[in-house]
């Protein structure tokens, strides 16, 4: 399956709704995250990633009021998904851009970082 294709999509929530740990979630409320990715295969793909006390998962499209929101193109993504590069060395580089409250990606780092993981397991996946 193409990276961040529908069909991608769909096995990222599937992923994250499986290894969802009620422990690990926000204690104050649900977090959503906005992705846009430019210059992709599909070209201009939105979708977003949310966690809460009752799951979390992966859905097409932007997302009505992101808690915070990330910018980047294809090939800083693919990196990012890969482990080629982190988010903060992005972000360093000028590759990454962020939106909203920033500080919730900063405490947030380990959780992104294990979202990350669940998500580079996921099989077959062409970038």
């Amino acid at each position: 399956m193409q990276y961040l294709s529908d069909e991608w999509i769909e096995a990222a929530d599937r992923a994250l709704s499986e290894a969802w740990n009620a422990s690990e979630a926000p204690t104050d409320g649900s977090s959503t995250l906005g992705y846009t990715v430019t210059a992709a295969p599909q070209g201009k793909v939105s979708y977003h990633l949310f966690v809460g006390p009752d799951g979390a998962g992966v859905a097409s499209g932007k997302a009505d009021d992101p808690d915070a929101t990330m910018e980047l193109d294809y090939s800083t993504a693919v990196e990012i998904a890969t482990g080629e590069t982190s988010a903060q060395v992005a972000f360093m580089q000028g590759r990454l851009k962020l939106g909203g409250d920033v500080k919730l990606l900063i405490e947030g780092a380990a959780r992104l970082d294990a979202v990350r993981n669940t998500l580079s397991a996921i099989a077959d996946v062409e970038y």
